[in-house]
């Protein structure tokens, strides 16, 4: 059964919506420790499909429809530094509620909660150049992920035709790299992009990806702006029939963050 509920909110099931983890390679090498916090803006909208209870979804959301539906929204990163070693952590947490009429006499209901932590360190691999260096870093962590869903069709007089919801703690090991490429003394463009989950438990997705790129500025020694975009996708699926539940989307949107440093 196809449910073509065009919020279709419960496609967020296993699903990150946060940029919070996201920091640049971008600091000179210090021999002493500096910290970080990130505020992330993303503007992601959703392509794929899910199933929930054997019923699958199309998904084809786009931002304006998400930001109609955000009933709560929050998110944070964190990193400390020292010379070639760092540390990073991140949290966000978010609300979506949405309702439609899928027919004549029937309508659904849905509400998805979530909240994300993740936490990893990187260790700088190169710094090329003085001027306008190159910096590349590894990076390695887990992410955890606890959702909350529910989704509910009524038909006339109030039937209910279906009625389902999960909930789901995700910790996926991830591992990637992150670079950072100058221009000039202060513009500079970020790149990083990790793999995760890769289906070694029940308790993990069956793989997951993300990648995104930023140009960035630093207006100050303390304080950075960057735009750019972001993609994450993720797949994981478990039982069959009836009891079937998954999720193959990805995310893909604007990116804008504001970092500062002391």
């Amino acid at each position: 059964m196809k449910i073509k509920m065009k919020p279709a909110l419960a496609a967020l099931t296993l699903t990150v919506v946060t940029m919070a983890g996201t920091v640049s390679a971008a600091n000179a090498p210090d021999d002493r420790w500096r910290f970080g916090v990130i505020v992330p803006i993303w503007a992601a909208g959703i392509d794929g499909d899910m199933t929930i209870r054997g019923r699958q979804a199309d998904v084809d959301i786009g931002f304006d429809d998400l930001k109609d539906h955000l009933d709560a929204s929050f998110s944070l990163g964190l990193e400390a530094r020292r010379d070639r070693f760092g540390l990073y952590a991140a949290v966000g947490y978010m609300k979506f509620t949405a309702d439609d009429t899928l027919l004549a006499g029937i309508e659904a209901e849905a509400e998805l909660k979530f909240l994300i932590a993740e936490a990893g360190a990187s260790y700088r691999l190169v710094h090329i150049g003085v001027e306008r260096p190159f910096i590349l870093e590894a990076l390695g962590g887990v992410r955890y992920w606890a959702i909350d869903n529910d989704l509910e069709i009524t038909g006339p007089g109030g039937t209910k035709l279906f009625d389902g919801g999960d909930e789901k703690d995700l910790i996926d090991p991830i591992v990637g790299l992150r670079a950072s490429q100058f221009l000039t003394h202060k513009l500079h463009l970020d790149f990083q992009g990790d793999v995760g989950g890769f289906g070694i438990s029940d308790d993990t997705s069956d793989f997951a990806w993300s990648a995104a790129g930023l140009v960035s500025y630093d207006v100050a020694r303390w304080f950075t702006l960057s735009a750019g975009y972001k993609a994450l996708a993720v797949e994981a699926e478990s039982g069959s029939g009836t009891s079937e539940r998954g999720v193959d989307i990805i995310m893909h949107g604007l990116l804008l963050a504001a970092k500062f440093t002391f």
